[in-house]
């Protein structure tokens, strides 16, 4: 923009404001009312920024979600620079941003998911830059927001008046009409579903002409050979001789066991889960993993997955003692599963493209699941009981503690390595106990400690190369070594969480009332989420232990050990007490849970799952969406066709 256009659209502000003084001046006299010179003033903004956007829309930077405009018009004779740092950057300083000069309009795009600080700062060429003022703002995603900067309001401090020019909606209702239309198709589907089920059992046209009272239809039964008999006569005889139609009690058939659908509802739902936040979550940044310290949705689905692992491993311990097998082979069955596990993690870990042996990252998710499964599982076939015992006791409310302390012990010392190594193990360079993300954190002086002791292990084991190259705090923080939200030092804290699920299936196995499972379940959540909350003292950044998935940290354990129990009792009571719900859609994928995450892991650039689109949330949220329901699809074809596999 040249001087003689500024001074022009400098003009029409001046004339926009004079009008709108006598537009309020004059209301003011015909109402008996007057508005104030900030009204005033507001207007006049607001009429400048709309002429000036219609003549220079085409100059705006191209929008994508999470960001708004945010634009500094200066009349001033002197530049301005400008500093900001989001809120999310623990202990960060500002940074320059962008350099303003003299009477000057610029636009450019802030980032709108988390709260920013910024401070504008006068630059004088002899002097020290002085502070004109700082403030910080949650900026709304797609508003037009706008700071005029002039001598009076130089003068009088209120440079950093915020005006925001439009009314944007709210980033997360597409969230919203996304559920509402899911819960929409679930309802049509059980409609669709009942009308078929009555057409079949020829119900639906062919209703009898004689209506009979329901209470007297309710006292009748029919035998197996055809024949009706009331059925409030238990000694009641069928025609011509028949048997009783209820046989003696002592010949009842036990009722069979049913599996439990809540295990592979919970297991599917996580699987599910982490599908869509892989696929990107539709671009929120609670559906991603936060830079260091927090919790979002994303840090959920991975503990507890080996939550549920836990739990299962219950259940095939219990089948391997009724096969009669061993503990040779339990002991090669254990190494076999472990092996694939991690060789899996491997093979997904190169599907990217060509290989670089020299580069290829060691540790992943799958590697994670494979080491963890298999430490557990071998202190559960050295320590663990064949069956149950002691139930008539005075302790027996707790024999799922008692009768199980060698394995408490073990897993008790597993965590208690995990802190003494974490906040006891010295590291050249950097202080003893760090745990935090390196970078411009803290002002930069620990910028290559990322993570602490668990990066060293990893460096010095793994070695750099094989490490994780693109970390989650590499952008907020301004990382540059490499860290492995995978690594070795987690797997102590990851054993104890699966650990976590054993318990609850322990309980399953022990406790046959459904009263006391829940009790169990709702109690051990209480202990857990307690002690995590002491931990971090219920804050992000400032507690003795802060929640963070990357580290393993024990607070994250405990914190999603504590989601997994509550959700486990949920799931249970709605599934497979009340039978309200049937798992359904999750209990598909939780069934054959290895094969869909391999395929959505492989498969995730292909047709029809992904395909190029606007940066946009709501179609992002619907591509997502639409690829995490595409394996439940696949995983309900495969039921259909009774496949499964299992390691």
């Amino acid at each position: 923009m040249d001087i003689r256009q500024l001074r022009k659209m400098t003009s029409q502000l001046n004339v926009l404001w004079i009008f709108s003084l006598l537009c309020a001046a004059g209301l003011s006299a015909a109402n008996q009312t007057s508005s104030t010179p900030q009204q005033s003033t507001k207007s006049a903004k607001l009429s400048f920024i709309k002429l000036y956007n219609e003549k220079h829309a085409d100059e705006r930077p191209e929008f994508r979600h999470d960001v708004a405009f945010f634009t500094i018009n200066s009349t001033v004779n002197f530049r301005i620079q400008l500093w900001a740092q989001s809120v999310d950057c623990y202990e960060c300083d500002l940074w320059l941003v962008n350099t303003f000069r003299e009477s000057n309009t610029t636009t450019m795009l802030v980032n709108t998911t988390h709260a920013t600080r910024l401070s504008l700062v006068r630059v004088l060429p002899t002097l020290q830059a002085e502070d004109i003022c700082s403030f910080t703002s949650h900026f709304k995603e797609a508003g037009d927001y706008w700071l005029f900067v002039d001598y009076p309001s130089y003068t009088s401090g209120s440079a950093c008046d915020l005006t925001l020019a439009n009314n944007p909606m709210a980033a997360e209702m597409p969230i919203l009409f996304t559920l509402l239309g899911l819960f929409g198709l679930a309802g049509v589907w059980v409609l669709i579903q009942i009308i078929f089920r009555r057409i079949k059992s020829g119900h639906f046209f062919s209703r009898s002409a004689n209506i009979t009272d329901p209470t007297e239809m309710s006292d009748v039964v029919v035998t197996s050979n055809g024949q009706s008999v009331n059925s409030d006569k238990p000694d009641a005889q069928v025609e011509n001789g028949g048997p009783p139609t209820h046989p003696p009690e002592n010949e009842k058939e036990p009722p069979k066991k049913k599996r439990l659908r809540s295990l592979d509802a919970f297991r599917g739902l996580c699987l599910v889960v982490m599908i869509f936040v892989n696929y990107g979550g539709g671009g929120y940044w609670f559906f991603e993993h936060p830079p260091w310290n927090g919790l979002t949705v994303a840090d959920l689905v991975f503990p507890w997955f080996i939550f549920i692992m836990g739990t299962s491993m219950n259940f095939s311990f219990r089948s391997m003692h009724k096969q009669g097998m061993t503990p040779c082979q339990m002991f090669f069955k254990i190494m076999k599963r472990s092996v694939y596990l991690f060789a899996l993690g491997i093979y997904l870990n190169t599907s990217w493209g060509p290989v670089d042996l020299t580069q290829l990252r060691i540790m992943g998710v799958l590697q994670r699941f494979g080491v963890t499964y298999m430490i557990l599982a071998l202190v559960e076939l050295v320590c663990g009981r064949k069956q149950d015992s002691h139930e008539d006791t005075k302790w027996a409310p707790v024999r799922d503690i008692i009768l199980n302390t060698p394995q408490w012990i073990i897993n008790l010392a597993f965590l208690a390595t995990y802190v003494g190594l974490t906040y006891g193990l010295p590291i050249p360079g950097c202080p003893t106990g760090y745990t935090g993300p390196g970078g411009i954190s803290q002002r930069g002086q620990y910028s290559n400690c990322t993570g602490g002791a668990a990066r060293y292990i990893d460096e010095i084991i793994l070695g750099n190369d094989h490490l994780y190259q693109f970390p989650t705090p590499m952008d907020t923080y301004n990382t540059s070594v490499p860290y492995d939200p995978e690594g070795l030092l987690g797997i102590l804290t990851s054993v104890f969480m699966c650990f976590l699920g054993l318990q609850s299936g322990r309980i399953i196995l022990l406790y046959e009332d459904h009263k006391g499972r829940i009790i169990r379940w709702l109690i051990w959540a209480a202990i857990t989420g307690s002690i995590a909350a002491v931990l971090c003292k219920g804050s992000q950044n400032d507690g003795w232990i802060p929640l963070n998935k990357n580290l393993w940290s024990v607070s994250f354990v405990l914190t999603t050990g504590c989601f997994a129990f509550i959700l486990l009792a949920i799931m249970y009571v709605f599934i497979d007490i009340l039978d309200w719900w049937s798992g359904a859609p999750f209990i598909y994928p939780g069934m054959n849970s290895i094969v869909i995450y391999c395929c959505h892991d492989i498969l995730w650039r292909e047709l029809p799952i992904n395909w190029q689109i606007e940066e946009i949330h709501w179609k992002l949220l619907l591509q997502d969406v639409w690829g995490a329901g595409f394996w439940c699809i696949v995983a309900y074809i495969m039921f259909k066709k009774k496949f499964f596999v299992a390691l």
